[in-house]
């Protein structure tokens, strides 16, 4: 959730209509008014972004040690 909110509104929105919204990417150029090359660059982008998010989450939560194993 943190990761996707980190995203501009443009790519949120290419991913929502794409992936949760199951549209073509015929379909989101109409609905966001873009050309396809436009839709698949930025969800391509947009992907990128996410799992760079996604990664940088994970690294920082590993590196940090739990409560309970800095007591032990």
């Amino acid at each position: 959730e943190r990761a996707f909110a980190r995203l501009s509104v443009e790519h949120r929105a290419v991913i929502v209509l794409r992936h949760l919204l199951d549209l073509s990417l015929e379909q989101v150029g109409d609905a966001l008014d873009v050309p396809v090359g436009t839709v698949g660059s930025r969800l391509n982008r947009a992907m990128a972004s996410l799992r760079a998010a996604l990664e940088a989450d994970a690294r920082s939560s590993t590196s940090v040690p739990q409560v309970s194993e800095a007591v032990r």
